[in-house]
């Protein structure tokens, strides 16, 4: 009920806005794209469907041949919806289980974290890969009930279809179906099974791939890895965007096709970075502070200026209405109260997974695969650029450990019960399989 009268406002708010729609960080390239794909088809040579990943764009393009002017009101609209489905369907999955008193919270803390929420109105992958990835948690979560094979080839689909909107989700995907495999089945399958999820999972991207190829002469998904970590190396680099950074010394062929110029730049970066391990280090840790800094403030640091929350947060309005505001804000107290939102993030995160950890049986299985999507998301910011726009894609993930980990105080009962109704050991890391009758999915 809270999720459905969430996803009304919310539509009904985008519906009075000028234009009737929102744009992201890169919204303009990703229009730019779905003019390419109207224009000269599927195969357009145009940058933007090259050097930004065609999958989103491509996801956008029926909508703009259907409903023509008000397609970026739809893309809204749909992109919504699929937040408050992958919202219902982890709730639906909770309420079959032990969990039951936290479906309710777990759901308000979804439906009211503003950054997550407000931003499935906005062009940009950055939510609908965030729902995509806990709705294929919650088909994981299903086969630890019904062990259905389907359930498995569903989310590794899900994920699929985010890692086309978003290619750096694969590694994500990679990291879930890894700790599901090592729990979940025995040492013979469990190989099998991470090498067929992945193969399923790697089907969407591929395709963007084989349309560069067909498009452009190149085999790639997209060609924009080598910039954005260049972005983020080298002596000026800051660790986040900067106008100053001039990146790594790196000489390119002029020859070389943008997939190969791509690929060069990669290698220049992380030669620069084994050759200057100091400075690599130190702008490691600062991309990692950026990658998790609040939305706005003095520590706040990414490409989220379009972030709708910003115009709602009280911290904004009292920034902006006076030079005292401001001071207050950006000084000695704005920091402290961002270090302190900063550190509380993590503090409940961590009290999460540890929470589930502690109750055993599928509750550490769920610990695991919303914890290390969270980290190896962290990591690929530290590779590349620290942005906090970049945690949005496991935002859903994050929150929901803060929340479980806010919950384990104020309801202890529901942490000391197994899952699965009685209290079952604490699961050890392990080959193991969880039991004798879990085999590799056909």
């Amino acid at each position: 009920m809270f999720t459905g009268i969430a996803l009304v406002l919310k539509v009904l708010w985008l519906w009075g806005l000028l234009g009737h729609g929102l744009l992201g960080a890169d919204g303009e390239n990703y229009l730019a794209g779905v003019d390419a794909l109207d224009k000269e088809g599927l195969f357009s040579k145009a940058s933007f469907l090259h050097y930004w990943p065609a999958g989103y764009p491509i996801f956008m393009w029926p909508l703009r041949e259907i409903f023509g002017a008000f397609d970026v009101f739809i893309v809204g609209l749909v992109q919504s919806i699929i937040f408050a489905i992958a919202i219902v369907f982890f709730s639906s999955e909770l309420l079959k289980r032990e969990l039951v008193n936290l479906t309710v919270p777990l759901a308000v803390f979804l439906n009211l974290s503003p950054t997550l929420s407000l931003n499935s109105v906005v062009i940009g992958y950055e939510v609908p890969t965030a729902s995509l990835l806990l709705i294929s948690t919650t088909f994981l979560m299903r086969y630890l009930r019904n062990h259905k094979k389907t359930e498995l080839l569903y989310a590794s689909f899900s994920m699929s279809i985010a890692s086309f909107m978003q290619p750096r989700i694969i590694l994500l995907a990679f990291g879930i179906l890894f700790v599901f495999a090592i729990y979940s089945f025995k040492t013979r399958f469990a190989a099998g099974f991470l090498v067929l999820s992945l193969l399923i999972v790697s089907i969407a991207p591929g395709l963007l791939a084989i349309r560069n190829l067909q498009a452009n002469d190149f085999l790639a998904v997209s060609t924009n890895l080598g910039v954005t970590m260049n972005i983020g190396a080298g002596d000026q680099a800051t660790g986040g965007y900067s106008n100053d950074a001039k990146g790594v010394p790196c000489e390119l062929v002029n020859t070389l096709n943008p997939a190969q110029k791509d690929s060069g730049l990669v290698r220049c970066v992380l030669t620069w970075y084994i050759d200057n391990p100091s400075k690599a280090t130190a702008l490691f840790f600062k991309k990692f502070v950026y990658h998790w800094s609040p939305w706005f403030g003095p520590l706040s640091n990414g490409t989220t200026a379009r972030n709708p929350w910003l115009n709602f947060n009280p911290l904004v309005n009292i920034a902006r209405n006076s030079e005292g505001g401001s001071a207050m804000i950006f000084g000695s107290i704005g920091k402290v109260i961002s270090w302190l939102w900063f550190i509380l993030g993590f503090a409940l995160m961590f009290l999460g997974f540890r929470a589930l950890i502690r109750r055993g049986g599928d509750s550490t299985i769920l610990a695991w695969i919303l914890m290390v999507p969270v980290a190896l998301n962290s990591a690929t910011s530290m590779g590349t650029i620290g942005d906090n726009r970049f945690r949005i894609p496991t935002l859903t993930l994050s929150v929901l450990l803060q929340g479980f980990g806010l919950l384990s105080i104020f309801q202890k009962r529901e942490f000391r019960e197994g899952l699965d109704g009685a209290q079952p050991p604490r699961v050890a890391l392990n080959w193991k399989s969880r039991s004798e009758s879990d085999n590799l999915p056909t």
